[in-house]
């Protein structure tokens, strides 16, 4: 347990910084992990719990950065309409530590491997329901998303049009790649940085980025505004 809790002090001496949220600023920070614990001379967790369990964790003070990849209006308005009153984004500061691109991917064994950005939106929102309308074989199109995937595909990809109430749902983007690496006629709508196991991309003139927060309540203090800024540039170093 020496390791699950922000504020405790690790084997090494090292003392631990927590950060829970988004599991798309997770896996991006993962990829820098022991560069960025160098950095900032501290032990970090990360606890993927998605953005809105994060920030309610924020404004709980159970750790004192929260990982968001939505902005902040939008998730404070969720966690609102579930708890009137819950969180003032006033209460709260946003530093943006990169992006990372939406990523189309199918199962391995359909052979469709090339799509437009008008096909995907026909395809999302059901104008297009099987494959053999796009170049693959026979086969319904099941589309797999995250439930609380926000407005950035439907603003820009489908117009404001929301995505088909018939595609599956999952609660977390790390479920995504092992559902269509079961389902031949699957499409995964995932960020680049999940992108992993035995699926195949989908090339595509659609270019929609995500943003990547770190969030304190109120001005960040001068450890978290070195974890942000070495985050940044490490970001930024991948690229």
């Amino acid at each position: 347990m020496i390791f699950l809790i922000a504020g405790l002090v690790s084997a090494s001496g090292q003392s631990v910084l927590q950060l829970d949220g988004s599991t798309t600023v997770q896996s991006a920070l993962e990829t820098v992990h022991a560069d960025l614990e160098t950095a900032v001379g501290r032990k970090i967790v990360f606890n993927p719990t998605g953005s809105s369990v994060g920030l309610a964790s924020l404004a709980a003070g159970n750790v004192a950065v929260a990982m968001i990849s939505s902005s902040l209006e939008e998730i404070a308005d969720k966690l609102n309409a579930k708890k009137a009153g819950s969180i003032d984004p006033a209460r709260f500061q946003t530093a943006e530590i990169g992006r990372v691109k939406i990523a189309f991917i199918v199962n391995p064994r359909n052979r469709v491997r090339l799509l437009s950005s008008a096909q995907l939106a026909d395809i999302l929102t059901a104008k297009v329901r099987n494959w053999n309308e796009v170049g693959g074989d026979d086969g319904a199109i099941t589309i797999i998303s995250l439930v609380n995937g926000g407005p950035l595909i439907p603003d820009h990809l489908l117009n404001g049009a929301p995505i088909t109430s018939t595609a599956q749902l999952v609660t977390n983007a790390s479920q995504i790649p092992t559902m269509v690496a079961q389902q031949v006629n699957a499409i995964g709508i995932i960020s680049t940085v999940h992108v992993k196991g035995p699926t195949s991309l989908v090339q595509t003139d659609a270019v929609i980025e995500v943003p990547l927060f770190l969030v304190t309540k109120g001005e960040p203090k001068a450890e978290d505004r070195k974890l942000i800024e070495a985050a940044r540039r490490l970001l930024a170093g991948k690229k």
